[in-house]
């Protein structure tokens, strides 16, 4: 019975992660085709290259999806029982698999667009700047997951009946999401990334990165404390 409980936060969390992935699935079936086709045809007139665009958008897929998981399970699975440190732990888990198998996905795409243009002989970037621009997702992947999962427990507490007056809920949430979501892309297209900044530099801006990766971290186990749970209207 005990490992039984001890085990429902890793159940919930790989639900999660498969009802998500699924989710992902045909978007990925669909996209990925069509950006390396536009790579192919413009290459010429895209310099940064058309996956380093969709890398960037899949980012906002990534932050979206962790904030609707906590939306949308809340209130049910406390209604079956499970706690709000479970449902925090699973949750955590499930933003860390979803980070690793995005991180993936984009290192894989930046990897497959530099062989397809190198057959092509489109003359890409060097395959060390282009894993180099990939290994930049490691943070740059947490921080919007982070960012989704702050802003999908702030959501949860600022509802009516809770900390917050209806009136107030939306714009709240709109400049927040607004801030951190400007804050994210402050990072990603930092030119601390680039050969223009010195290493100790960039070792600093990484280190800022972790910093406010760790604050988001930490906003939303402390947002998921206590968390209300309103009762279902008739």
């Amino acid at each position: 019975m005990n490992t039984t409980l001890a085990h429902r936060p890793y159940r919930l969390c790989m639900r999660l992660f498969t009802r998500t992935a699924r989710s992902f699935l045909w978007w990925l079936v669909i996209g990925i085709p069509v950006t390396f086709a536009i790579t192919i045809v413009f290459g010429d007139a895209i310099e940064i290259g058309a996956w380093t665009i969709a890398a960037s958008v899949f980012q906002w897929f990534v932050a979206v999806s962790a904030g609707m998981v906590i939306h949308l399970i809340l209130p049910t699975q406390i209604a079956t029982g499970l706690t709000r440190r479970e449902i925090t732990t699973a949750i955590g888990m499930f933003g860390a698999l979803l980070c690793a198998a995005s991180v993936l996905i984009v290192a894989a795409g930046f990897l497959a667009e530099h062989a397809m243009l190198a057959a092509l002989d489109a003359d890409p970037a060097p395959l060390g700047e282009t894993l180099a621009h990939a290994a930049r997702y490691l943070l740059i992947t947490p921080l919007y997951c982070s960012v989704g999962l702050a802003i999908g427990a702030a959501e949860i507490r600022m509802r009516p009946g809770g900390s917050f007056h209806g009136f107030v809920q939306v714009p709240a949430i709109l400049v927040i999401a607004g801030l951190l979501g400007v804050a994210c892309m402050w990072f990603e297209y930092s030119p601390a990334w680039s050969d223009t900044w010195s290493a100790a530099s960039s070792v600093a801006w990484t280190g800022a990165g972790l910093a406010f990766l760790g604050v988001m971290a930490a906003a939303f186990v402390l947002l998921m404390r206590g968390m209300p749970v309103h009762p279902k209207r008739a």
